[in-house]
């Protein structure tokens, strides 16, 4: 990634997060959702939203789990530590603005760089990765149909995981 590119992405995704601050709704961008910060251990973020998560499983080595406060999101979860949040519903706002049905080529004529892979179940589908500057964040966009069906947003490799915890 050249460094103008790195910059330029890093002020994008700096001016949404800063456009939405003072929006009451949380945003899902790089570094987290809410006040739930990727890397945060799962009893941490507890304690700032101040509510005990529900688990999906309990498994220690990955698992979902969820806060009533964040409906539209649920975290990853990977070994007490929080790696990643998918949105779960379509209005979930996140740092680049993008939303469930963003066209394909809006997001290329929007953001020139985008990385974008196939995808590894649907044929036609890609996915859209904007990593952060140091490569060690991501926002992913899941497309098919040339329309984003997909959000989420987490540490690497964690986000880039296709199916999740296995």
């Amino acid at each position: 990634m050249n460094l103008k590119f790195t910059l330029t992405l890093s002020m994008l995704l700096l001016s949404f997060s800063v456009g939405f601050a003072g929006s009451d709704k949380p945003v899902l961008s790089d570094r987290g959702y809410g006040l739930v910060a990727f890397g945060d251990k799962l009893a941490e973020a507890e304690g700032k939203i101040g509510e005990k998560a529900e688990r999906a499983t309990g498994a220690q080595a990955c698992d979902w789990a969820t806060f009533k406060k964040y409906p539209g999101v649920k975290f990853m979860v990977e070994d007490g530590i929080i790696t990643r949040a998918d949105a779960v519903k379509p209005g979930t706002i996140n740092a680049l603005g993008l939303k469930i049905g963003t066209k394909l080529k809006e997001v290329q004529r929007r953001f020139k760089k985008v990385i974008i892979e196939p995808h590894k179940y649907d044929p036609s589908g890609h996915y859209l990765i904007f990593r952060s500057t140091d490569a060690k964040r991501a926002l992913v966009f899941e497309e098919g149909k040339g329309k984003i069906t997909d959000t989420r947003a987490g540490l690497e490799p964690s986000v880039e995981y296709v199916e999740g915890c296995l």
